[in-house]
């Protein structure tokens, strides 16, 4: 099917610089509406199918996507269930693009995780109020840390609670900076917020150069990020995190404190304390289905576990290795 819409000169209108990413199996139809959309100023790139669609949304975190939802060999709904199951693609906005008007059609593509849908053939002045829409509803609605862009609790939670009811087994990772509140007093939160960007791109970095194919990293609140992963990388991943992290830390901190190791902050009597240079904790649970069936469950034993890591000096790794139905 063709995404071609009822072409007409495009009228003056603001550029966007908004990156699309049209997956259509008529190539031709693709460079045409990719053409007519780069003449108001976003910038396009035009795959030809499903597979192709998941690889570069992955690699190139486009802004939106254009989905032709009658492709081969994967449709839409398969497309957006594989784009919400990936950390790097589970915000990107979809825009839905059939010639099937029934509302069993549009109710299907939205329950399955589209954003918006058009119906051909279409204005393209509707095209781009509804990209642009899209856009900007996801920034605010979609649970977007606005500090790190990663996703937040509600996706992490949704991701735990379907391989929850799949019966999957799977490994969460709780992670936490250590000692964040004396850093910030020291340094203010400006630069605290530096050293939250900055594990978030560890994480990131981690996530990408990790084995795992399917993975859900999001970024609970304040210094605290979650990872949903396979098992079998889970403490691999923790350990590449606390890697990378210790690698760029030392540049959080004025060189006379890294010289000597610590920082010091004086409480409001006036007494000073020292700190270790900041640091990262991981606690990690593997998650069977013989385990209790709630996310709030699995929160727990991760909390547990990363209290565990926490009462180690430096960046630490904690693995939980109780039984199913077993007791702190």
């Amino acid at each position: 099917m063709s995404l071609a819409p009822s072409l007409s000169e495009p009228r003056a209108s603001r550029p966007t610089d908004v990156r699309v990413l049209i997956a259509d199996d008529d190539q031709l139809s693709a460079r045409s509406v990719a053409r007519v959309l780069g003449a108001r100023g976003f910038r396009c790139e035009a795959v030809a199918d499903g597979e192709a669609a998941l690889e570069v949304a992955a690699q190139t975190r486009p802004d939106v996507l254009l989905l032709d939802v009658h492709m081969a060999p994967i449709g839409g709904s398969e497309v957006l269930a594989r784009l919400q199951g990936d950390h790097r693609t589970a915000l990107l906005p979809v825009i839905c693009v059939t010639g099937d008007k029934r509302p069993q059609t549009v109710m299907e593509l939205l329950s399955a995780g589209a954003d918006d849908y058009v119906t051909k053939p279409f204005d393209v002045d509707e095209l781009q109020a509804r990209i642009l829409v899209a856009t900007r509803r996801r920034l605010l609605l979609g649970g977007v840390s606005p500090l790190t862009g990663l996703p937040g609790n509600v996706l992490l939670t949704r991701d735990v609670q379907e391989r929850l009811d799949r019966r999957e087994t799977f490994g969460f990772l709780h992670v936490d900076l250590d000692d964040f509140k004396p850093f910030n007093d020291r340094y203010g939160y400006v630069r605290g917020d530096a050293v939250i960007r900055g594990l978030a791109a560890a994480l990131l970095e981690a996530a990408d150069a990790s084995e795992s194919q399917r993975m859900m990293l999001g970024h609970i609140g304040g210094d605290d990020f979650g990872i949903v992963t396979a098992p079998d990388v889970a403490v691999a991943l923790a350990e590449d995190v606390v890697a990378r992290f210790d690698r760029i830390a030392p540049g959080f901190h004025d060189p006379e404190d890294v010289d000597r190791g610590a920082i010091a902050v004086r409480d409001r009597r006036g007494d000073e304390h020292e700190y270790g240079l900041i640091s990262v904790s991981i606690g990690v649970t593997i998650w069977t289905p013989e385990h209790p069936r709630t996310t709030e469950a699995v929160a727990d034993a991760a909390a547990e576990v990363k209290r565990l890591a926490k009462s180690r000096p430096g960046s630490q790794v904690a693995l939980d290795r109780r039984r199913p139905g077993a007791s702190g």
